[in-house]
């Protein structure tokens, strides 16, 4: 470790890292800086605020402002990525992290109005009125014109403890901007429970914790959505974040009590309690082993117990937190306000705008709508299902033989045994980036800060067998998002349906292809099998057909 250091600060190596730290700490303060002119700004614009070379615009905002934020957000970018194999330490990059996300806690909210909605439903429960059941428009307060019309007349979809949180703010706050800062810094908080737990998730799976900072937590999307859009999202990725960390270091009810305090943020971190039961079910299996770690999979009755314990540490802070705040439960069906908004970022709902293009050209524009919901409804089955198999994977053991082809073992081999044993320990937390995955595809809509559901879960469980597979599409898709909004929380996604359509259906073309390659593959007759693989290695798959022919 003393020679890494040493090396870190008197290479030419690190003489490039501190010129891309540096680099990218310039974009930081030009982004935040540029922001008070094509950021969101509390008075909303009359039209779209592009990039341009006009001082200011008649519709509202800044024009070279904006061109000065996305070129901003470009040497963001780039710093990034010429830091991505960087010989440096956890350390220094929770320094690099601190000096380009540090100025965009004085930026005006970036990238989406969320910000100004979270205070304005927080000020709404402070007047008395439940954000379940009213709406910010029957706000008495000069903050509901600063907020989105998407919300002006929805009920929020988030839960008590983010409710509870952004009462305590509009409480405190006599001005907007008060509201909005100490917002941002609850934010803030979340980012730096990822940035301590990322590298320790990692370095407990066995993986590195630098590359894993790099890709979850350095990232410019979390700058630009986590701290310049202040989303409540780095509150519920933080919170299952710290979750795993406690359930790595066996302390499973602890764990499970802190995910339910990010679902109670926002619910999709109730999707990660699923696999943590089998991290507890596990460690009951070793228990029942004497401690062997060797043990790749569990009884289905040591999991049926870690289930009934993992509702039970999760279920109650989510019944407390629903009847000590008088709020109930409504919260655990947020799915209505999302869903209003039709872009084809999102898959269903591009499958959904195809059917209706289709039928514009036949004369029947009256397609469009019922074939958007019947693609949502069918994905959220699909989803279903996928989620089902994803937590069953997880569940049972890998194919060791897949493993050692992976990375060159031989059968019998010490190495190979020791890298099944690694990828028994990822699997549950790798599970929860695939499960993410499959709810971002296929939900209703996308938002450019939903990807960060996935990234940090996929940055610290790559290990050494997905790191060369997975690592650069999934930074090539958090660059690609990065630009997919204007600074003022326009989406692309709606002037781009031309390109983006046809895109989308050949991602789905892939999509389903690749499923059917792999139901082909999975071992269904053993499907509740703990002892056996869910997908057969293709040789055990080739030596079936000889034996059945």
């Amino acid at each position: 470790m003393v020679e890494r250091r040493a090396r870190a600060s008197g290479s030419p190596g690190s003489s490039r890292a501190s010129r891309a730290r540096w680099a990218g700490c310039l974009g930081g303060v030009l982004l935040a800086a540029a922001s008070w002119g094509s950021g969101a700004l509390p008075r909303l614009n009359v039209g779209v605020l592009w990039p341009g070379v006009a001082t200011w615009s008649a519709k509202g905002g800044s024009p070279l402002l904006a061109t000065v934020s996305v070129l901003a957000m470009a040497v963001l970018v780039i710093a990034w990525w010429r830091l991505r194999d960087a010989d440096v330490t956890v350390r220094w990059w929770w320094v690099t992290i601190a000096l380009w996300f540090a100025p965009l806690v004085a930026a005006m909210p970036l990238y989406s109005r969320d910000l100004y909605s979270y205070a304005a439903q927080g000020l709404l429960w402070d007047q008395g009125l439940s954000p379940y059941e009213h709406a910010v428009r029957e706000l008495d307060s000069p903050w509901r014109g600063s907020t989105a019309p998407t919300w002006l007349d929805s009920t929020t979809p988030y839960g008590p403890v983010w409710l509870l949180l952004a009462r305590a703010v509009a409480a405190v706050s006599g001005e907007l901007w008060v509201a909005l800062l100490l917002l941002r810094l609850l934010a803030v908080a979340g980012v730096v429970l990822m940035a301590w737990a990322v590298p320790d998730v990692a370095r407990r799976l066995g993986w590195s914790p630098v590359r894993a900072l790099w890709l979850g937590v350095a990232v410019p999307l979390v700058g630009a959505h986590f701290v310049g859009g202040a989303h409540n999202d780095a509150l519920m990725v933080g919170a299952v974040l710290g979750g795993l960390a406690l359930a790595l270091r066996g302390r499973f009810a602890v764990a499970c009590v802190v995910i339910a305090l990010g679902a109670m943020v926002k619910v999709p971190a109730v999707i990660a309690l699923p696999f943590v039961v089998i991290l507890w079910a596990r460690h009951l299996a070793s228990v029942r082993t004497s401690g062997r770690e060797a043990t790749a999979y569990a009884r289905w009755s040591e999991v049926v117990r870690a289930g009934a314990l993992t509702a039970l540490s999760a279920g109650v802070p989510m019944v407390l937190g629903g009847l000590l705040t008088g709020l109930g439960f409504s919260w655990l069906n947020p799915t209505g306000t999302p869903g209003k908004n039709e872009q084809w970022t999102s898959l269903p709902t591009s499958i959904g705008i195809a059917v209706g293009a289709v039928g514009h050209v036949l004369g029947h524009d009256d397609w469009r709508e019922p074939a958007i919901a019947a693609a949502r409804v069918i994905a959220l089955v699909v989803l279903a299902l996928l989620l089902v198999l994803v937590w069953l994977a997880a569940l049972k053991p890998a194919d060791p033989r897949g493993l050692r082809d992976e990375d060159g073992a031989e059968d019998g081999d010490e190495d190979g045994d020791q890298g099944t044993m690694a990828e028994a320990r990822l699997r549950p937390v790798r599970g929860i980036a695939w499960a993410m995955l499959a709810v971002v595809v296929l939900s209703p809509v996308f938002l450019g800060w939903y990807y960060l559901w996935v990234l940090p879960f996929f940055a610290v469980s790559l290990g050494v067998l997905w790191q060369a597979r997975l690592e650069r599409p999934l930074a090539v898709v958090a660059t690609v998002v990065c630009f997919a909004t204007l600074p003022e929380g326009y989406s692309l996604g709606l002037t781009t349906t031309a390109v983006g359509v046809p895109l989308a259906l050949v991602v789905l073309v892939l999509l389903l292809r690749r499923g059917l390659r792999t139901a082909r593959r999975t071992d269904w007759r053993h499907l509740l099998d703990l002892d056996r693989p869910l997908v057969q290695h293709p040789g055990d798959r080739a030596r079936s057909r000889i034996g059945d022919s």
